[in-house]
């Protein structure tokens, strides 16, 4: 590629050229930006330099050059999760500040790699009034960006007025490579993008290397059928890789000169191939382990997501192995293959298990829903049926050709089980077909850890969207559905709780705050134990920060409320346990509000420990609420490490919270993203960077006005319940779902609490350590080593995504466990 000029340093940012109130003549209409000269990239700034760059080269959609944008990778100290391109009015970058007068702002977007992810648009005017959207990043493709001048404006940006265009893409473990040109100002929608489309495609193929992508898709698709014999299943399944090997070559006599109308089917059609070619591998590498059946069985690790439609997977055999110690949870996902025909009536259930009464076990299918990614995931993920809940409420499934359909297998191991491998058997039949098994092994170790989570959990669970979604009006039956959620909670390891204490919905206007009831406390702690509970929420919103001299007499109304709670509490024995929780990511001056509040619940309550996601990256020190806040909750990508050793040193505790901000390549539990990021975000990285605990804004978000169409999962197994949660999306806030019975487990809960399961052998393995002076020194230093888990974690931010390579860690971890017991 012929580059025609270096980055533009980020130091000539020159916003301050936009001059406010200066009225610049409104833009005809037609393109005002094309990057054609040097000067034209005067005034765009990128987010960090010394990585990410923009130039100009030969690439254009109009013109003779375009904006080509470089992100650096996601590794890069200090890099942000995505990367942006800032054009300031008032410099060459941006020529035209007003907008007005015109139906739409439109520019192109393509990119030559395989990189499909979500990007973002801002707008923002000289009262920085701000207005976005999301964009799609398609691999090796274009995207004519349409800003509508109405959508803009309604949001209360003055379009006569613009002080910047931005627009971002997401950072991956490598660089990735943006082009964007033809910024212009059109008066209908729709026009012809006809010609920019035309451009996009002839680079495009220039720039992508379809020849070979074809290539390495024949050279695979040749080795497919060997195994194959010439029964009707390999006769059907030979058929297929006919049939791709005809696509591939069909593909490859397209290549020549095309335009956007052709390229795009062309394009789709590669995708389509590069998921197909490796289906049909799994397929058949099924039909090899055993030709005599009728459809295959494979294994897949319960860390990796099994997509019914379109991606491959990758098995772990027919024969799966898993480690538990004693009283632990582990799951195995087995998928059901079939040999190029629809399957009915399939069914899966567990037959045998070694050992009476040491081992439990469970198979479920695992359901779908239609996930549709949204930009803060800020990695590729695939927008389709994506599987995440346990269907334990569906006896039998349908399986059509094209899918591949997951079960879950859940196994627990007693805590008096012997020592030793234990075999579960599960059989899976369809109808007129015979029935296949499979056989997990799994191995119980001689230790175990406590069942307790020794990671505290602060969760908001919120029983009146429960009652709301299926219409439960009778108390009794408030109360007893209350409870079930609650053992099921505590089955998966969280401690029932209330971050935000009210009776109702507290996304609803005006909630109304009161302290946690003490016959609540009472129940929890006879029923589960009581490790703490969040007696009060302290709602800023009842504030109002530019009238400090009311602030007062709010406080004192808390302070009330938190003396008779505090007496309940105090007369039932459990005032000890109590906590309160306040002032919700507040910053600004509401800062001074907390500071004034936090004392005045200290002068009362003593004792009485105060937790808060307050925004304050010194954790008190710059603030001067050092002292009066007892937990710091961060959330997880302002956290930082020596801040949060100098707070432990004080006294106090640092947590940390993931939510819709916490991107890739944070972890996080979106609907989508690695189940193993579940896992690690609350075993070994948060053993790792010393976390006590660690928060969640809500885990049933299943709002009426979200899922007016489909209120239960309690239809097909590829459920129409939609998956987008808060700011469409999928999974934040939503930790299960609601089923026909009650609560239904998901795959990122499982993996949640075995998580909170590998936390817990972590703090095992350390109190062994600790407790065993007299250790080998080699001994000692590799369970330091393992302690350390930077074979799976490095930061909260690099870390592995690979199953069988934390399986080898954390057998690791159990086999020194053991090892440490055996000298004692």
């Amino acid at each position: 590629m012929r580059k025609l000029v270096l980055l533009l340093a980020a130091t000539t940012m020159v916003a301050g050229l936009v001059q406010v109130g200066t009225a610049q003549a409104a833009a005809p209409a037609g393109v005002f930006q094309d990057f054609e000269t040097d000067a034209d990239l005067q005034g765009a700034t990128v987010t960090l330099p010394q990585v990410d760059r923009i130039e100009r080269t030969a690439d254009p959609t109009h013109g003779d050059s375009g904006l080509t944008f470089t992100v650096g990778p996601s590794n890069t100290p200090g890099a942000s999760a995505s990367s942006g391109i800032n054009l300031y009015a008032g410099t060459p970058s941006l020529p035209v500040s007003d907008w007005s007068g015109h139906t739409v702002l439109g520019f192109d977007f393509f990119t030559e790699q395989d990189y499909t992810v979500v990007g973002r648009i801002t707008v923002r005017d000289q009262s920085n009034k701000a207005w976005g959207m999301d964009y799609p990043i398609r691999a090796r493709d274009w995207t004519p960006i349409t800003l509508r001048m109405s959508t803009i404006a309604a949001a209360g940006v003055d379009i006569t007025r613009i002080a910047y265009l931005s627009f971002s893409m997401p950072r991956a473990k490598t660089q990735v490579i943006g082009h964007y040109d033809a910024f212009r100002l059109v008066d209908s929608y729709p026009y012809d993008q006809t010609p920019y489309g035309d451009k996009a495609a002839a680079q495009l193929l220039r720039l992508v290397d379809f020849n070979g992508v074809l290539t390495k898709l024949a050279d695979q698709i040749k080795g497919l059928d060997r195994s194959l014999g010439h029964g009707p299943a390999d006769e059907r399944l030979k058929a297929q890789v006919r049939a791709a090997e005809a696509q591939c070559a069909e593909l490859r006599q397209k290549l020549g000169p095309m335009t956007y109308a052709q390229y795009q089917p062309f394009n789709a059609g590669v995708t389509a191939m590069q998921r197909t070619v490796p289906r049909l591998a799994n397929t058949i590498q099924a039909r090899a382990h055993d030709r005599r059946a009728d459809f295959g069985v494979e294994s897949a690790d319960s860390m990796a997501l099994v997509y019914p439609k379109d991606l491959p997977f990758t098995s772990t055999g027919t024969a799966p192995t898993v480690s538990l110690t004693r009283g632990e949870y582990e799951n195995v996902q087995a998928v059901v293959l079939p040999f190029a025909e629809p399957l009915t009536g399939v069914q899966a259930r567990v037959t045998s298990v070694s050992g009476k009464g040491a081992m439990q076990a469970t198979v479920a299918p695992v359901g779908s829903l239609n996930v549709t990614p949204t930009n803060v995931y800020h990695r590729p993920t695939y927008a389709g049926w994506t599987p995440d809940p346990i269907r334990d409420d569906l006896t039998s499934v349908d399986v059509p050709a094209d899918t591949f359909q997951p079960y879950w297998i859940r196994l627990k191991a007693a805590k008096t089980a012997a020592p030793g491998t234990y075999h579960v058997t599960v059989a899976f039949s369809a109808a007129g077909k015979r029935t296949r098994t499979m056989t997990v092994a799994a191995k119980v170790w001689p230790v175990a850890a406590p069942d307790a989570p020794k990671l505290n959990t602060t969760f908001q669970f919120t029983p009146a969207i429960v009652n709301d979604i299926y219409g439960i009006t009778d108390p009794a039956a408030q109360e007893a559905t209350k409870h079930q959620y609650w053992s099921f909670l505590h089955d998966y390891k969280i401690e029932p709780d209330q971050l935000y204490t009210c009776a109702c919905i507290p996304s609803n206007a005006n909630p109304v705050i009161v302290p946690t009831p003490v016959e609540d406390v009472l129940y929890i702690r006879d029923h589960y134990g009581l490790r703490d509970f969040n007696a009060f929420y302290l709602w800023a919103g009842l504030l109002n920060p530019s009238k400090p001299e009311t602030w007062q007499a709010q406080i004192d109304t808390w302070i009330a409320q938190l003396r008779t709670a505090m007496d309940s509490y105090r007369a039932a024995g459990v005032d000890k346990y109590a906590y309160v929780y306040g002032f919700d990511e507040a910053n600004g001056p509401l800062l001074q509000a907390a500071k004034q509040t936090f004392a005045a619940v200290k002068q009362a309550f003593p004792d009485l420990p105060i937790l808060t996601t307050l925004r304050d990256n010194s954790m008190g020190v710059d603030t001067g609420l050092a002292g009066l806040v007892d937990v710091w909750v961060p959330q997880q990508d302002l956290y930082n490490q020596q801040v949060a050793e100098r707070t432990r040193a004080r006294g106090d505790q640092a947590w940390w919270y993931p939510d819709i901000a916490t991107g890739s390549p944070l972890p996080n539990w979106f609907n989508g993203y690695p189940p193993i990021d579940a896992r690690t975000l609350v075993g070994p990285m948060s053993y790792k960077a010393g976390v006590e605990g660690v928060l969640y804004y809500a885990t049933n978000r299943w709002l009426r006005s979200d899922h007016a169409n489909q209120l239960l999962v309690n239809d097909g197994i590829l459920s129409a319940w939609r998956a987008a949660t808060f700011n469409g999306t999928a999974g934040d806030g939503s930790m299960f779902y609601p089923g026909p019975n009650g609560p239904m487990a998901s795959i990122r809960l499982e993996n949640f609490r075995d998580g909170m399961e590998d936390y817990n052998l972590l703090w095992q393995l350390q109190h062994d350590v600790q407790s065993n002076p007299q250790l080998p020194t080699p001994l000692k230093a590799h369970a330091a080593k393992l302690l350390a888990a930077d074979a799976v974690v490095t930061d909260q931010r690099t870390f592995t995504e690979d199953p069988a390579r934390y399986r080898a860690w954390r057998t690791d971890v159990i086999a020194t466990l053991t090892a440490i017991r055996g000298l004692e």
